[in-house]
C-alpha cells in the first residue's frame, strides 16, 4: 500500500510539479536581495560561472534543517570553483537570515527571493529545497527537487539510484550526486 501511495503521489507531482524542461535551456534570471540589503540579479551573482542555486523554504523543515546544512561541505570544498546562492523564498529580512544561518549553521550566502525567482521556476511549496545547476554558458545541466524526501526529482533522471529507508541515507546519496553535478559543471572528473 506504501508503494503505491507513493507511486500516486509521484505520479501526480511529476504531473502538475517542477517543469523538468528547463534542463538544457538558458537560465532564467530573478532579482533578490543579498545578505547586506542589496537588490541584485541572480545573473550578477552567476556572472558567467558554474552555479549552484538552492532555492529554500524556512517552512520546509526536513529540507531546511536537515538537508541544507549538508550542503557546507560542498560549498567549502567548491566556492572558488563554482557560484553557490541559498535563495530563500520565505518572507524575511536580513536580520531574520543571519539567525537563521547560525540555526542551521548555514555557511552559503543566503539571497531573500522575489516572486520573479518562484515564477521563473514554477517553484511550489512541494518542490523545495529545489537545486538548479548551470553551467558556464548559461544552461541548466541539472535540476534536484526534494534532495531529502522519498518523492526526490532528479533531471535528467539518475538510472543507479536506491531507495533509501532513512532521511540520513537520501541525504547522503543526494549529496554525492550534487557533488557529482558540481564536478561536471567546473570540469573536474
Amino acid at each position: 500500500m506504501k508503494k503505491v501511495l507513493i507511486a500516486l503521489l509521484t505520479a501526480f507531482s511529476l504531473s502538475y510539479g517542477l517543469d523538468s524542461s528547463l534542463v538544457g535551456k538558458e537560465f532564467r534570471d530573478f532579482r533578490s536581495i543579498d545578505e547586506k540589503g542589496n537588490v541584485v540579479k541572480a545573473s550578477q551573482i552567476i556572472d558567467h560561472k558554474p552555479a549552484v542555486i538552492v532555492f529554500f523554504a524556512i517552512g520546509d523543515q526536513p529540507g531546511t534543517f536537515k538537508f541544507l546544512p549538508n550542503m557546507n561541505r560542498l560549498y567549502e570544498k567548491y566556492k572558488d570553483k563554482a557560484v553557490f546562492m541559498a535563495v530563500l523564498l520565505s518572507r524575511s529580512n536580513k536580520n531574520e537570515v543571519q539567525e537563521l544561518k547560525k540555526m542551521l549553521p548555514l555557511k552559503l550566502p543566503v539571497y531573500l527571493g522575489y516572486t520573479d525567482a518562484i515564477r521563473n521556476y514554477d517553484i511550489r511549496k512541494v518542490d523545495v529545497p529545489l537545486i538548479v545547476f548551470v553551467d558556464k554558458q548559461g544552461l541548466i545541466t541539472n535540476i534536484i527537487a526534494r534532495p531529502e524526501s522519498t518523492m526526490e526529482e532528479i533531471y535528467p533522471p539518475e538510472k543507479s539510484l536506491k531507495e533509501k529507508e532513512t532521511i540520513e541515507e537520501r541525504i547522503s546519496q543526494s549529496i554525492e550526486i550534487i557533488e557529482k553535478y558540481i564536478k561536471k559543471l567546473i570540469g573536474d572528473k
